[in-house]
């Protein structure tokens, strides 16, 4: 993308920041991977909002990309299911949970290429 693209990013970016369109500005800052609002980012750690969290950052990073990004995800998906196993949902299947969730990380364990989540 043109550097005068990104600059037009930036400042729609800008608008809908200062116009108060919060979503709007994380949706376009994740689509277009310019700038990832650490900000936003911690609120929404500590807030406990596991799928936000990993939605965002998938704007920024797969979980293919690298084994750096590989603990990162494992890492997230960790606490999310932490949290939800403190939360004690009796309608929540959280076997089924872990197994759809963490079917990846299995798949790189298994892998020839050995991958270190610590």
């Amino acid at each position: 993308m043109s550097s005068l693209s990104r600059e037009l990013v930036f400042l729609i970016l800008q608008y809908l920041d200062e116009e108060k369109f919060k979503e709007t500005v994380h949706k376009l800052e994740q689509e277009s991977g310019f700038f990832f609002n650490m900000k936003y980012f911690e609120e929404q750690v500590q807030a406990g909002e596991w799928e936000e969290v990993e939605r965002y950052l998938s704007g920024f990073t797969k979980v293919e990309d690298n084994r750096y990004s590989m603990k990162i995800f494992f890492e997230i998906r960790k606490q999310n299911s932490t949290t939800l196993r403190g939360m004690h949902r009796a309608a929540f299947s959280l076997p089924s949970f872990v197994k759809r969730r963490w079917k990846l990380f299995v798949i790189a364990q298994n892998s020839s290429e050995k991958v270190d989540i610590q």
